[in-house]
């Protein structure tokens, strides 16, 4: 019999990869929106519903349904930052309280428009590797998009185009008097990160089933990689994702999926006991 163990590493490589990409989304708002945006996870679920919507009229490919649903969640991350965000940014205790009640308020209209019964989206028949290794189609597509937009993102960050974000997340006092519009770019910047976990949900929608409340776990696994690999390096982002999606996948494959979480969890806990200031140090880092 065949070890389990390329399998679990190959899955757990396509989920954590992905992962990294709505990570990076939630590093974007904490460095250059300064806030903390308990409604991320909702957009991840806002992709997913996108894709069975599309998966629905025929079209069951995430490719197709990851840049649809990353200019819906674009729309609504744009209003929600310039009509909530940027406004309530001076009231700290207000901010978190606000986003999580529109997480809660999307959970509520998609068990209404979709049932709180989990629902699935077929996926291609996937590749078989000599030795037996399933290579799933949905995987490699989810993966290879998510590495190339972070690819992008850390070139924007580390290029002329993304000086605006870097000013302001240093000194929003400067960039303003050097004629910069902060406001804008705080609420654009916003609805790109909210894009980029619509886009997640997107491409993993294949992956498991689709429920009004699948977006919490992975915003929980967002925040635990920000913290733990700082706001700075896309690149270490990225790896940590991935260790974490490995982790995670063995956990459930040698465990049970209940023990996923609770391990990843238990993990973090103790990572951060012995380094508080995460794996990289923030200082002087930079993509």
């Amino acid at each position: 019999m065949a070890s389990p163990l390329p399998q679990v590493l190959l899955d757990g490589l396509f989920a954590g990869g992905t992962y990294a990409l709505m990570a990076a989304g939630m590093a974007l708002i904490l460095g250059v929106v300064k806030v903390i945006n308990l409604s991320h996870g909702a957009f991840f679920t806002l992709g997913a519903y996108v894709a069975y919507a599309l998966a629905e009229r025929g079209v069951e490919t995430p490719i197709a349904a990851a840049p649809l649903a990353a200019v819906i969640a674009f729309a609504f991350g744009v209003f929600l930052g310039k009509s909530f965000v940027n406004p309530a940014r001076t009231h700290p205790f207000a901010l978190p309280v606000g986003t999580l009640a529109c997480a809660l308020l999307f959970e509520q209209v998609a068990q209404m428009a979709w049932g709180p019964h989990p629902l699935s989206i077929g996926a291609d028949a996937p590749w078989i590797a000599p030795g037996g290794l399933v290579i799933r189609r949905w995987g490699v597509i989810a993966f290879l998009s998510s590495a190339a937009l972070l690819g992008g993102l850390r070139w924007v960050l580390s290029a002329r185009p993304g000086l605006s974000l870097r000013l302001i997340a240093e000194d929003e006092e400067i960039a303003g008097s050097l004629g910069m519009d902060v406001e804008a770019i705080r609420y654009l910047t916003f609805g790109g990160a909210c894009a980029m976990a619509a886009a997640a949900g997107a491409l993993l929608s294949p992956s498991g089933a689709v429920t009004p409340t699948m977006g919490r776990a992975p915003l929980l696994l967002s925040l635990v990689v920000v913290i733990v690999a700082g706001m700075d390096s896309v690149a270490a982002i990225f790896l940590l994702s991935i260790g974490l999606g490995i982790f995670g996948n063995a956990c459930a494959w040698f465990l049970s999926p209940q023990w996923s979480y609770v391990a990843l969890l238990a993990a973090v806990c103790l990572l951060l006991s012995a380094r508080p200031a995460g794996i990289v140090a923030l200082a002087g880092r930079r993509d």
